[in-house]
């Protein structure tokens, strides 16, 4: 799930699900695990020769690029961590939750609206939030802030964390006070709220990096 909207599960995708049913929920689990898994350890080792090349060489070039590959990085994973962090909340709360037949993009399972109570609705959503803030605990506890790239790195990750807090937190609190999910959802579509998030967030962000850097 992404901060702009829950998936919900259609028609065709539920048939999709039907037609996927050779490859049990755990094997798709585990290819939705590998696919982002590979692709999180590429940027990370990107951004992490980029990081040594600058601090081993002191290059403004080098600089240059491990900040840009800690934008990518920092952005990508934050989008992995908010859906798997759905991911979690939605299967803890037993929701219905199918994985896609194939995970191409950062999206790896959808939620019906219909077959979901609220309170599966909130646990879906709240994990959300929270696997952005245990990404942003991560980089602050197990990266020294002390070249540019990694300060970098960590102010994206907050910028992305509050981002979709300003997008979520409304639509959780709506739906614990006997909103309907799914309307709840819409009219933060409708309202302007995922571009003020991202508004908000980059400015966040952005004063971040200039005080730690």
């Amino acid at each position: 799930m992404s901060e702009a909207s829950p998936e919900t599960v259609s028609g065709n995708d539920e048939r999709d699900t039907g037609k996927a049913r050779k490859l049990s929920d755990w094997q798709r689990f585990r290819q939705a695990g590998t696919y982002h898994g590979i692709a999180a350890l590429a940027l990370l080792s990107l951004f992490a020769a980029a990081d040594t090349w600058y601090v081993t060489t002191g290059l403004m070039v080098a600089n240059i690029i491990s900040i840009l590959n800690a934008l990518v990085a920092g952005a990508f994973l934050a989008s992995l961590f908010h859906e798997w962090g759905h991911f979690s909340g939605a299967r803890l709360a037993k929701s219905y939750s199918p994985i896609v037949r194939e995970v191409k993009g950062i999206f790896m399972f959808g939620f019906s609206y219909e077959k979901n109570t609220s309170n599966q609705f909130l646990s879906m959503s709240m994990g959300g939030p929270a696997g952005n803030w245990l990404l942003v605990a991560l980089v602050f506890i197990f990266l020294p802030m002390d070249t540019p790239g990694r300060v970098t790195l960590l102010a994206m990750v907050v910028a992305k964390a509050v981002s979709v807090c300003v997008f979520e937190i409304p639509i959780i609190l709506n739906t614990r006070n006997g909103g309907d999910p799914e309307s709840e959802v819409n009219r933060q579509l409708s309202n302007g709220a995922g571009d003020r998030g991202s508004v908000m967030g980059y400015l966040t962000g952005a004063v971040l990096w200039l005080i730690a850097i």
